[in-house]
C-alpha cells in the first residue's frame, strides 16, 4: 500500500473552526489544522517506559495492549496514586524543601503582621460614648463617691496602713496664773517630761505666770549631741529608729555635729533628770526636827566654832533612814566622829552621807532606790542623842542639803 493512499483514507475535510471531539481522556486532542490527532497520554508513556513493547502502526498509532494499560492507569486519580507511592521520608524531605518552607514562612509572617495592625487599630480607636449619659440629678457624683469610699473601706479592712513618719512642729503657750505644768501637759495630750525637756526646765517651781512655753507636736525629749556621737548610736541608746529621728528633725542626711540639738521622738527623760526638774531629786532621809543646820556652828562639846558639813535630823531610836536619791553604796563603816555611816554615789557627781546609824542595812556595791532603807537611826560616834547626820556633796564639795531637798 502506498503512503499516498494511506494519507488519502485518513483525510478529513477541514472546517472553518476546529471541533473538539470528546473521546477517551488523554488520547485525542484537536490539531491546529482542524484534524483530530491522537497521542498517547502520560500514563501510557510511563507504562511504555516501564515495559517497552513494539508499537504497531495503525489508525491510532498505539497497540491494543497499550490502550488497555492506559485506561487502567487513567482510572486511578493521579494525586491518590502519588500519595500511595510516597514514603514518610520522602514526605518530610518534600516539606523541608525551600520551595515549600519559604512560602509557608512568608504566609505566617503576613498573618502575624495583620493581627498586630488590627490590635493597634482597636487600641487607638476612641471609645464611642455617644450613647452614654450621666444622670442629671447629681446622683452620679454620689455613686462615684460611694464607690471610692467602698474601695477605701475594703483596703482598710484588708490591711491597715502603717503610720507615716512625722516631722516635729512647735507651737507656743503663755502661762497664766494658777497654771501648773501637769495641767498644761494634759491640755495638749503630752507627757510631763516632754514639756520639761523641750523647754529645758531645771525646776518646775520656777515657772511663773507670763512665761512662754514651747509645745511640741509629739512626745519625746530634746538632746544635745556630744563629740564622737553618731545618729545610729543615739537612736540605739534610746530605743528608737534612725528614720524616726531623721524625719522628726527633717534632716537631709545622717551627719550630725557636736552641740547640735535633736528631738528624739518617743524617748523619755531619765528618772534622775525628771526628779531634778520636779524638785524631787533629793528627798528627806528621815522626817524629823533639824537639830543642827549646815555651816559654821559652835562645837556642842568644846564650844569651839567649827564648820558643820550637813544637817542633823533628830528622831526616835531605830527609825528607818532612807536613801535620798537613787544610787549605789560606795562605802560603809565606822568612824570615831560619825559612828556607823553609809556613803551613796549618785549621777552627775552627787554623793550623800548618812551617819550616827545604830545599824547598817546595806552592803558596799549594792544598788539602792530612792526611799530604800540604808540603816536605823542611832547615836553612835560623836553624838549627843539619837539623830542622823545627813550630808550632800557635789563632786566632793559639801552643799547645803536644804537647797536640794524638796
Amino acid at each position: 500500500m502506498e503512503m499516498q493512499n494511506v494519507i488519502g483514507e485518513q483525510y478529513i475535510i477541514q472546517r472553518r473552526r476546529p471541533v473538539r471531539i470528546s473521546l477517551e481522556s488523554g488520547l485525542v486532542h484537536p490539531a491546529s489544522n482542524g484534524r483530530i490527532e491522537r497521542s498517547p497520554s502520560r500514563a501510557i508513556r510511563r507504562a511504555e517506559r516501564r515495559n517497552p513493547e513494539p508499537r504497531a502502526v495503525g489508525f491510532s498509532g498505539i497497540t491494543e495492549a497499550q490502550t488497555l494499560r492506559a485506561r487502567r492507569a487513567a482510572s486511578v486519580p493521579p494525586r491518590a496514586s502519588a500519595l500511595k507511592t510516597v514514603s514518610l521520608g520522602g514526605l518530610i524531605e518534600a516539606l523541608a524543601s525551600p520551595k515549600i518552607v519559604k512560602p509557608i514562612a512568608l504566609g505566617i509572617g503576613l498573618l502575624a503582621l495583620a493581627v498586630a495592625v488590627a490590635a493597634v487599630s482597636v487600641a487607638e480607636r476612641p471609645a464611642d460614648l455617644s450613647g452614654f449619659s450621666l444622670p442629671e440629678d447629681g446622683s452620679s457624683s454620689a455613686m462615684l463617691l460611694d464607690a471610692v469610699s467602698a474601695q477605701a473601706v475594703a483596703a482598710d479592712d484588708a490591711a491597715p496602713m502603717p503610720s507615716l513618719p512625722l516631722t516635729l512642729s512647735m507651737s507656743s503657750y503663755r502661762v497664766v496664773k494658777n497654771d501648773t505644768l501637769e495641767v498644761i501637759a494634759r491640755r495638749y495630750g503630752l507627757r510631763l517630761d516632754t514639756l520639761i525637756s523641750a523647754n529645758g526646765i531645771g525646776d518646775v517651781r520656777r515657772i511663773v505666770a507670763g512665761s512662754t512655753l514651747k509645745i511640741p507636736s509629739m512626745d519625746g525629749v530634746a538632746y544635745s549631741v556630744r563629740k564622737g556621737e553618731s545618729l545610729s548610736g543615739i537612736a540605739s541608746a534610746r530605743g528608737v529608729s534612725v528614720l524616726d529621728i531623721v524625719d522628726a528633725n527633717d534632716l537631709s542626711s545622717q551627719t550630725i555635729q557636736p552641740g547640735q540639738t535633736l528631738f528624739i521622738p518617743g524617748a523619755r527623760l531619765s528618772s534622775y533628770d525628771l526628779k531634778k526638774a520636779l524638785g524631787s531629786l533629793v528627798i528627806w532621809p528621815f522626817s524629823g526636827r533639824i537639830s543642827s543646820s549646815f555651816g559654821y556652828r559652835p562645837n556642842p562639846f568644846t564650844g569651839i566654832r567649827q564648820f558643820h558639813n550637813g544637817i542633823d535630823i533628830a528622831g526616835s531610836l531605830n527609825s528607818s533612814v532612807k536613801a535620798a536619791m537613787d544610787g549605789r553604796v560606795a562605802e560603809t563603816g565606822y568612824s570615831a566622829v560619825f559612828g556607823n555611816f553609809v556613803i551613796l554615789t549618785h549621777p552627775e557627781g552627787y554623793q550623800t552621807l548618812y551617819a550616827h546609824l545604830n545599824k547598817i542595812l546595806v552592803k558596799q556595791g549594792e544598788g539602792v532606790r530612792q526611799g530604800g532603807s540604808v540603816g536605823l537611826l542611832g547615836s553612835t560616834g560623836y553624838s549627843t542623842g539619837p539623830h542622823v547626820h545627813f550630808g550632800v556633796f557635789k563632786r566632793g564639795i559639801a552643799i547645803d542639803p536644804l537647797k536640794v531637798l524638796k
